[in-house]
């Protein structure tokens, strides 16, 4: 209580004293009665003359969403590079004679967060039928063993404190060794008319085992209020809740139970259909367990990964979840030897520690911000963001990120003011947080480095976002 009172009767006086809009705003901010039981940490930082501007419980540790995805994108960019790809391979073991494949087909996975996604169709075009082709031009038309799925370049858990409700659906799809489709599939679902169940007309990719159990109902509403639930590997499903009644095929997308399984079955079906021939089902490495031999292989072909740049612009712009923990998975990968979410939320925060950042109270479980658990502080964010200030890396890192009243998350923020065009950053939230941070160039050429993070707050999602919108759109005028 001391601090808030201190830092209200601070900003106040700076208000009287006629200083700056940036302080009023605050002074109101900090005033409503929406944050009687909040906590709420802002820092305000000019990367001009390296001095602070305003700040508020700055060491204050906060669950910042998906704000946290600046500092992983960050990380991976300094440890990785702009430039690096992620590589998927085809190989096969045995040998090859008359024709027949006396051996099987391993697609080897690089960790690659993209393969076959929607975002990049003409990046990966027909993958399945180019590796087809390849494999059809070594002579084989049949294989007398199976398609095999090796993922076990990461392993393939979800962050365990991610919660049950998230799991199921697409946002909730953890990074896999081999992913494919950005890890979701699509339900259609048709509504008729109030509180009637709904059915499901298609289900989008074709996945093989699974069920769902449906429960949602058609109503009212206008938006999508449906969850689905199911834990990774496991193939039946139960969504419930609600969309809007009488529509006809109402898009739902749901997390992929083994994305490694379905990449085999994939290119199992697309070898079958070119007339080679498979003696067994399509089957993955964890699937197999101790019975699986590491056989020398030789290489049939490789897909790699549009660039580290290119991923981390669309993780920033659009706050991928999957592209967040697959680039976690890559720093713990590449600094420890180990693609898990614990050694990889290790190696980041060390990496930052070493940088002399004070890393206390930043304790993190995932790289996407999806956790509850995760916390850091503002002046964390701000710090980080004024290391990539002068990073090699700078132009690349502030080009993922979103533009106020123009693109991304903040596409709606800021629009139609002075402040639209002028705030790069990124958005989080989820129920009962909202943070913002980024950079801001002022109408007097300042650049000004920000964070705002707010937990617990006793109004709506939308009504704390024009709160926060009013705010950055001060910063402006600094």
């Amino acid at each position: 209580m001391k601090s808030f009172l201190t830092s209200v009767t601070l900003l106040s006086f700076l208000f009287l004293s006629g200083q700056s809009p940036t302080n009023k705003a605050f002074t109101e901010f900090l005033q409503h009665k929406a944050l009687k039981n909040a906590s709420v940490s802002f820092y305000v930082y000019n990367l001009n003359d390296n001095q602070t501007i305003i700040d508020h419980n700055v060491n204050l540790a906060l669950v910042p969403a998906s704000s946290l995805k600046l500092i992983t994108t960050a990380t991976a960019l300094e440890i990785l590079g702009e430039a690096h790809r992620f590589t998927t391979t085809i190989n096969y073991s045995g040998k090859i004679e008359n024709g027949v494949l006396n051996g099987n087909l391993i697609i080897k996975g690089g960790g690659d967060p993209a393969l076959g996604s929607h975002r990049y169709r003409s990046y990966y075009g027909a993958f399945l039928s180019n590796w087809s082709t390849s494999i059809k031009a070594l002579g084989i038309d049949s294989i007398n063993g199976k398609i095999i799925a090796d993922a076990s370049i990461f392993d393939n858990e979800v962050p365990p404190t991610w919660i049950w409700q998230d799991l199921g659906n697409y946002f909730g799809a953890g990074a896999n060794g081999l992913s494919i489709y950005e890890n979701f599939y699509t339900l259609a679902l048709s509504s008729k008319n109030e509180a009637q169940k709904t059915t499901i007309s298609q289900i989008n990719p074709h996945i093989p085992f699974l069920s769902v159990d449906n429960n949602v109902l058609g109503t009212s509403t206008n938006k999508d209020l449906s969850f689905i639930y199911g834990g990774p590997f496991q193939y039946n499903r139960y969504i419930s809740g609600e969309i809007p009644k009488n529509r006809s095929e109402f898009k739902v997308k749901g997390s992929i139970p083994d994305p490694a399984y379905l990449c085999a079955y994939e290119l199992d079906s697309v070898l079958k259909t070119s007339g080679i021939k498979i003696a067994y089902q399509p089957t993955t490495k964890r699937l197999l367990g101790d019975s699986f031999i590491e056989d020398t292989t030789i290489e049939v072909t490789l897909t790699q990964s549009p660039t580290l740049a290119s991923l981390i612009q669309q993780t920033n712009l659009y706050s991928i979840n999957l592209y967040a923990e697959h680039l976690l998975n890559h720093i713990g990968l590449t600094v420890k030897k180990e693609g898990s979410t614990t050694a990889s939320t290790e190696a980041l925060v060390s990496f930052w520690k070493e940088k002399g950042i004070d890393t206390d109270g930043m304790y993190l479980y995932d790289g996407s911000g999806l956790s509850r658990f995760n916390t850091i502080t503002t002046k964390q964010l701000v710090s980080i963001l004024s290391e990539m200030d002068k990073s090699q890396h700078k132009e690349v890192f502030y080009n993922s990120l979103s533009i106020a009243g123009k693109s991304g998350t903040l596409s709606n923020i800021a629009k139609g003011t002075a402040a639209e065009g002028k705030i790069y950053g990124k958005s989080g939230y989820m129920t009962n947080v909202r943070s913002y941070s980024g950079y801001v160039t002022t109408n007097s050429n300042k650049k000004i480095a920000f964070a705002i993070i707010v937990n617990n707050y006793n109004c709506s999602a939308y009504e704390m976002k024009k709160m926060l919108e009013k705010i950055m759109v001060n910063l402006v005028n600094e």
